[in-house]
């Protein structure tokens, strides 16, 4: 897996899945950048959707 904001391959922390409609989602969390992103497997292709990183 890598990062999308900073394409960092090392340290990418898988959170949680789940299933929406045909897909098997996973959310992780690169330690490098802090980014939040999601990962979309299915039938249909693969993608990753960037997810802002939230301010403190």
């Amino acid at each position: 897996m890598k990062c999308p904001i900073c394409h960092n391959t090392e340290g990418i922390k898988e959170n949680k899945q789940w299933s929406f409609n045909a897909y098997r989602v996973t959310r992780y969390t690169c330690t490098r950048c802090g980014a939040n992103f999601n990962y979309y497997s299915g039938e249909r292709g693969d993608y990753t959707i960037p997810k802002p990183k939230e301010m403190k």
